[in-house]
């Protein structure tokens, strides 16, 4: 690649919907590096001598299982200064013996590039996809549970985060440790540790409670 944000998408395009092997081939060994790493949520290729073959080989499974795949880039940022390149990438890609119909599937692809004689190759490259992404590549019609499985353990998240909060107060409550116990300013109840008129002694309790030991940098 002469111009790597201008190209990526023409190669990455390439790599997903090549027609026929001769091309997927002509793809990958001129833009890879022979030593070139491939990161997936389904796969991964190491760096090693002649890492590209294998690279080779995931790309040609990936259209002998879904030869009708269809790629959109929808952004690409380059950073000139550490040589690397960022993409949106929308991909619909439906598994040949699937009854399902093609979602689509949004991927964040990272590339790494090396420069040799003014060209610039693929050295690494990394996919990310959301879990609902992921299964829509993988079997659509389950996307829906595992959104519903997401949102789930996100409330899950939001009640165990009110349990230590209430915990903390409690504690305060309690134990008399805090500013404003020490202050004698508590009043009794604790349904009271909820109420806004006790905010200011909730503030201070969470900002002086770390949420684990702290971590100090330095040469002993």
């Amino acid at each position: 690649m002469q111009s790597p944000q201008r190209d990526l998408p023409v190669v990455l395009t390439a790599l997903a919907t090549s027609r026929n092997p001769a091309d997927l081939r002509t793809a990958v060994k001129k833009f890879y590096t022979h030593d070139a790493s491939l990161h997936h949520p389904l796969r991964i290729v190491e760096h090693g001598p002649n890492s590209r073959q294998k690279i080779l080989g995931m790309y040609e499974w990936h259209r002998i299982i879904s030869p009708d795949t269809t790629t959109s880039v929808n952004s690409v940022l380059y950073d000139r200064k550490h040589h690397v390149l960022v993409a949106e990438v929308t991909q619909y890609f439906h598994v040949r013996i699937s009854p399902f119909k093609a979602a689509p599937s949004r991927y964040i692809i990272r590339v790494v590039l090396q420069e040799r004689d003014k060209e610039f190759y693929i050295y690494s490259q990394e996919e990310f996809l959301h879990p609902m992404d992921l299964m829509n590549s993988v079997l659509p019609p389950l996307a829906p549970l595992v959104r519903l499985a997401l949102v789930f353990f996100a409330l899950v998240g939001v009640m165990c985060s009110n349990v230590w909060v209430f915990s903390l107060l409690l504690w305060v409550k309690l134990f008399g440790i805090g500013s404003e116990i020490q202050r004698g300013q508590v009043k009794s109840g604790l349904s009271r540790l909820v109420q806004s008129e006790n905010k200011e002694m909730v503030d201070a309790v969470l900002k002086n409670t770390p949420y684990g030991p702290s971590i100090v940098n330095g040469n002993n």
